[in-house]
C-alpha cells in the first residue's frame, strides 16, 4: 500500500546536553488508513535507525481487521534514538560535548515530550520496541517531569533485559559476554570509502549477511553518515563511518541501572496494559534464561516465536516480525489460534 512520509525534528531538553537534542521521528501515513486503528510506534535497537522498520511497517499497512474489515492502523511512526541515523548527524556536535555514550533514557525522555506537544492526542498508541527500543518504550510510561505515555498494547521484540537476582545468579558468564561485545566493537571496521563500499563489506560479515537485503540496503542508506577524514598527504576527505559511533554503542550494554529501572517498571505497570512478547526462534546472540527472567516478573499477555530469526528478528524476517505484531494487534482469537 501506498504512504507518504513527514519528517519532524523538534528541539527536547537533555538530562545531560545543555540546549537539548534533537528528537526525530518520521510518520508514515497510509494512503488508505483507518482513523480508528491503531497508531503504532517504533523504536530500534542499538547501532540501528528508525527506517529499519519500514519493511515490517508496509507490511502492517497491507492488512486488516477481519472484524470490521478496515485497515489496523492508523498511521505508523519511527524513532531514532538521538545519537543514532538521522538523529546523529543533527545532535552531532552536541554530542562531542559528551565524555561517555548517551543512555537509553534520553530516548524514552524524547517520546514523552513529543507526546507532550499534542502531536498524537486523540490516537490509540501502540508501541513496539526492538532490543534498546523495548527500554524506551517502558520508560516512556514513567512520569517525571513529563507525564507518562498511554499506550493500548506495549509489544516487546527480543528485549535485551534481565533481572537483577538472574543476572548476579549468572555474574561470571555476563560479565565475560559484555567484555567480549566491547572488543568486537572496539576492533570493528566503521570507516569506508564509500556507501557501496560498505554495503560489500556488510554483504559478507555477521550480523549484516543474514539480513533482510531491504532492511540491510537501508542500514547502508540511513545507518552511515559522512565524515571527513586526513588524507595521507593531510587533505580533507571525505568517507562514511556509522552513525551510531562506538562510544555510544558501548554506552548502550553497559548501563546495568537503567534496565533494572525497565525490569521494575515492567513489574508495575498498570495490569491493563498487556506487554507481549516476540522472540525470534533462534537462540543466537541472547541465551533463553534472559527473556525468560523478565517475563517471569509480570504474566505476558502473549508470547510469539518467529521462525527464521533470531535475536536480530527485525532485520532477518521484517515481514513474520509483521505477522506476529498483527495477531497482538487483531487480539485473542488471533493469538489463540497461533497457540
Amino acid at each position: 500500500m501506498a504512504y507518504r512520509t513527514t519528517t519532524v525534528s523538534p528541539l527536547f531538553p537533555s538530562r545531560r546536553v545543555q540546549g537539548g537534542l534533537r528528537f526525530v521521528g518520521k510518520c508514515y501515513s497510509p494512503e488508505k488508513g483507518n482513523p480508528d486503528g491503531f497508531t503504532a510506534l517504533f523504536f530500534h535497537c542499538v547501532g540501528s535507525h528508525k527506517e529499519a522498520w519500514e519493511p515490517t511497517i508496509q507490511y502492517l499497512f497491507t492488512q486488516k481487521d477481519p472484524s470490521t474489515g478496515k485497515p489496523l492502523l492508523r498511521e505508523a511512526w519511527g524513532f531514532d534514538m538521538q545519537s543514532h541515523g538521522e538523529a546523529s548527524i543533527l545532535n552531532a556536535a552536541k554530542l562531542k560535548t559528551l565524555t561517555v555514550g548517551l543512555p537509553v533514557d534520553e530516548y524514552g525522555d524524547g517520546l514523552k515530550a513529543f507526546v507532550a506537544t499534542g502531536a498524537l492526542d486523540g490516537h490509540r498508541l501502540v508501541g513496539i520496541g526492538h532490543s534498546l527500543g523495548t527500554s524506551a518504550v517502558m520508560l516512556s510510561t514513567i512520569a517525571d517531569d513529563l507525564p507518562s505515555v498511554h499506550y493500548e498494547k506495549i509489544i516487546l521484540v527480543e528485549p535485551a533485559l534481565i533481572t537483577r537476582e538472574v543476572y548476579n545468579a549468572n555474574l561470571a558468564e555476563r560479565e565475560g559476554a559484555l567484555k567480549a561485545m566491547n572488543k568486537a566493537i572496539s576492533k570493528r571496521r566503521d570507516l569506508w570509502n564509500t556507501p557501496d563500499e560498505a554495503r560489500d563489506y556488510f554483504e559478507q560479515r555477521f550480523p549484516w549477511m543474514m539480513w533482510d537485503p531491504r532492511v540491510r540496503e537501508l542500514f547502508v542508506r540511513h545507518g552511515l553518515r559522512q565524515v571527513l577524514v586526513p588524507d595521507v598527504n593531510g587533505k580533507s576527505v571525505t568517507k562514511v563511518t556509522l552513525a551510531c559511533s562506538k562510544d555510544h554503542e558501548r554506552c548502550a550494554y553497559s548501563q546495568d541501572e537503567v534496565y533494572y529501572t525497565v525490569v521494575d517498571r515492567i513489574q508495575s505497570l498498570d495490569p491493563a496494559v498487556p506487554i507481549h512478547y516476540i522472540l525470534g526462534e533462534r537462540h543466537d546472540l541472547i541465551p533463553e534464561y534472559i527473556p525468560q527472567s523478565v517475563m517471569g516478573v509480570r504474566k505476558p499477555a502473549s508470547v510469539q516465536k518467529v521462525p527464521d530469526a533470531g535475536h536480530f528478528v527485525l532485520q532477518e524476517n521484517p515481514e513474520g516480525l509483521g505477522q506476529a505484531i498483527v495477531k497482538v494487534l487483531i487480539g485473542p482469537p488471533a493469538l489463540r489460534a497461533n497457540l
